[in-house]
């Protein structure tokens, strides 16, 4: 008998043990899509995109949050942030910028560059704070 019940607690414990690393796996390692790869990009420049949300911040929501950005802009600034780079692109508007934390896999391509160099980022628009918020942006060719 307790040779039944020790084998049946085993099994429980080797089954939870086994459906924590399936969650584990499943839920840590789920990739985001790739912001490059989507076709439903809306193209805008930085100084647009921070007019929209400094002035009709609603709607710009609606319309924009979730969303995959392509946004291009000069950058104003570049920061290391952790293993991270975040970039800054100009507004126009010395109230805030366009930030873009960049994906983690362009750290090489980031390095190189400068300061008020025209780029264009695609990422997913997250709204506003002070600054309106990109994240997971990577670089378009």
């Amino acid at each position: 008998m307790k040779k039944k019940l020790a084998i049946a607690l085993s099994l429980i414990i080797i089954l939870g043990i086994a459906s924590l690393i399936y969650i584990k796996y499943a839920y840590f390692t789920n990739r985001h899509n790739d912001p490059l790869q989507s076709k439903d990009k809306i193209y805008i420049t930085a100084p647009q995109l921070f007019a929209l949300y400094s002035q009709f911040e609603d709607s710009a929501n609606h319309k924009y949050n979730d969303s995959v950005i392509s946004v291009t802009g000069a950058i104003q600034s570049i920061e290391l942030n952790g293993d991270r780079y975040t970039v800054a692109l100009n507004s126009n508007d010395s109230n805030g910028a366009v930030l873009c934390e960049m994906d983690m896999l362009e750290n090489e391509k980031i390095r190189k560059l400068k300061s008020g160099q025209q780029i264009n980022l695609v990422g997913y628009c997250n709204g506003i704070l002070l600054d309106v918020q990109l994240d997971r942006c990577k670089l378009a060719e």
